[in-house]
């Protein structure tokens, strides 16, 4: 068997359920039954955002039920909202066809772009027997005052139909180098009353617990290429048999963040990104446990060269708004 072919190299083909995915569901299910059109995320790059929705996209019967009756009450769908200039009600609905894969073509009409949203919700929703699609919006902050009228316009028709559309509005903050937060203030009511009425932060893993709760994924919920076989007792079957798993190591690893980033007078924090943090994971599984029959658990030095080879001082150093230091090529462990 090609360990290349593995999940863990191939970029984009796992997500794990994480506490920040689970606030986020929790999130959007609060205004679902509130009666609200939609809400808003808003979080820094490299948190967690987008492997968030794709697992939620992916795994709508786990939780976009109603917890009383445990019923599935909703569809799920996703799309990245395209950068550029969009100046014209015809490219926007182009554009949302195209990244939902309904039209190859350059150019289309508007009012058939929007049909197709609509042709689009309404079948997956009869397929499913269900009248609500949650739409995630990912780099929402791209989306135009006039491309909210147009969003509007669908929200409206769906309505007519007897369906409900819920929108979630995933907006990278610090897109323009600048962390804006919350801008619902900015909005007009009638946008703020659809899809603005509530608003929140996604965040990054915070503390122990939480990282845990993450590595223990890797223990039991992501498997390949067999159910028997997580990820961390593929990358350390004699290990894992013998009663270790990965998030038995979360002590360690915990402490090596803090120690690094005390070593590089980092603000103290028990926040790590997602976008390290797997790197991080991947690095130790793939790297330092692969195929080594006396391995046993990660030691404080295996854990300070991963993070120093993984990339993690270089985000925080920009999440922190710092100057980076030079640093020299830490020997390998």
């Amino acid at each position: 068997m090609d360990n290349n072919e593995h999940p863990i190299f191939i970029p984009n083909s796992y997500q794990i359920y994480t506490k920040p995915t689970e606030y986020l569901a929790n999130f959007i299910l609060s205004n679902i039954s509130q009666g609200h059109h939609g809400c808003s995320v808003y979080g820094g790059g490299g948190l967690g955002k987008t492997t968030a929705q794709q697992y939620l996209t992916s795994n709508a019967s786990r939780w976009l039920i109603n917890k009383r009756t445990n019923q599935q009450i909703g569809v799920a769908a996703r799309i990245v909202m395209p950068s550029g200039i969009r100046r014209s009600d015809r490219a926007f609905w182009t554009a949302v066809n195209r990244r939902l894969k309904l039209v190859n073509a350059i150019r289309m009409d508007p009012g058939l772009g929007l049909e197709r949203l609509v042709n689009f919700i309404r079948t997956r929703c009869g397929q499913a027997r269900l009248r609500r699609m949650v739409l995630f919006i990912d780099n929402a902050q791209r989306i135009t005052e006039a491309e909210y009228q147009y969003l509007e316009d669908l929200d409206s028709l769906v309505l007519d139909e007897n369906l409900s559309l819920f929108l979630v509005l995933v907006r990278q903050s610090d897109a323009e180098g600048v962390d804006v937060g919350d801008d619902w203030l900015e909005r007009p009511s009638h946008t703020v009353r659809r899809w603005f009425m509530d608003t929140a932060p996604f965040r990054p893993l915070m503390g122990i617990a939480e990282i845990t709760h993450a590595l223990a994924r890797y223990d039991r919920s992501v498997v390949w290429p067999t159910p028997d076989m997580p990820f961390s007792r593929y990358f350390a079957k004699d290990a894992f048999d013998r009663g270790w798993c990965l998030s038995k190591d979360a002590p360690v690893i915990f402490e090596g963040v803090r120690s690094l980033r005390k070593e590089y007078k980092l603000p103290e924090t028990d926040a790590w990104p997602m976008a390290t943090f797997t790197l991080v994971v991947h690095s130790l599984l793939a790297e330092i446990a692969h195929d080594k029959p006396d391995f046993n658990g990660f030691t404080s030095e295996q854990v300070r060269h991963v993070l120093l080879s993984s990339g993690y001082l270089r985000l925080e150093f920009v999440r922190a708004k710092m100057r980076m230091p030079d640093m020299g090529r830490d020997p390998v462990a």
